[in-house]
């Protein structure tokens, strides 16, 4: 460490006790960076970096530091790098969940996936933000992280952004671009930015079983 750094880290000691993990998960204005933090913070990194390097190329030793990265309470969970994560022990999947590649998770509070929910390529799920209005603040460096949640057999196309506190229901799609500033019930169907439910998805409605005679369940089948 640099005097410079010394002297830094000597000057904004008071401010270590807004930077608790506590503080950045429960949803109070926090400064990040601080102790409490850091550690997690660099294993993180050091951890989706091990798996960006594999290029894909090693699924069992994806697995493995997949299983260390996120919440130990996961159930088996698949992602194809590149991936950019913050925080991804705060990352809860359920079972058999699909993150596909260049998603980027911001994990300052907790990120809730749902069995069978699929990612599509270049998704953002940002639980943090930064004031608004008190531009003093925002140059200070505070945040405020406010979870996500995806509900079971949820599927997000490509270029979806989730934005933070927002909770989407169970059976639901997303369509490619559409951002979420809000809550989404079960079984919509929801497009655009900001993004609006267009339909309710049911099983009354035709369903693309009908147009195949192969089986139902595929490689989401597996356990």
């Amino acid at each position: 460490m640099s005097e410079y750094d010394a002297a830094s880290n000597d000057q904004l000691g008071h401010l270590d006790k807004y930077g608790t993990w506590e503080a950045m998960v429960s949803g109070q204005w926090n400064i990040p960076g601080r102790p409490g933090t850091a550690a997690e913070h660099t294993r993180g990194f050091e951890l989706s970096k091990q798996l960006n390097d594999l290029g894909n190329t090693d699924p069992d030793k994806a697995r493995e530091i997949i299983a260390e990265m996120i919440h130990p309470d996961s159930g088996p969970t698949m992602i194809h790098a590149p991936l950019n994560i913050e925080f991804g022990t705060n990352l809860r999947c359920g079972d058999r969940v699909f993150i596909n590649f260049n998603a980027t998770i911001l994990a300052q509070a907790p990120v809730t996936l749902g069995d069978d929910v699929m990612i599509g390529p270049n998704c953002s799920l940002i639980t943090v933000g930064h004031p608004v209005a008190d531009h003093q603040m925002r140059r200070g460096g505070w945040e405020q992280a406010k979870p996500i949640s995806i509900g079971a057999n949820t599927w997000l196309g490509a270029n979806v952004t989730v934005l933070p506190g927002v909770s989407i229901g169970k059976n639901c799609v997303l369509g490619a671009g559409t951002m979420v500033t809000r809550d989404i019930p079960d079984n919509s169907l929801v497009l655009g930015s900001p993004g609006k439910v267009v339909r309710t998805l049911n099983e009354s409605q035709p369903l693309e079983r009908s147009q195949h005679d192969g089986p139902v369940d595929g490689v989401h089948s597996r356990g």
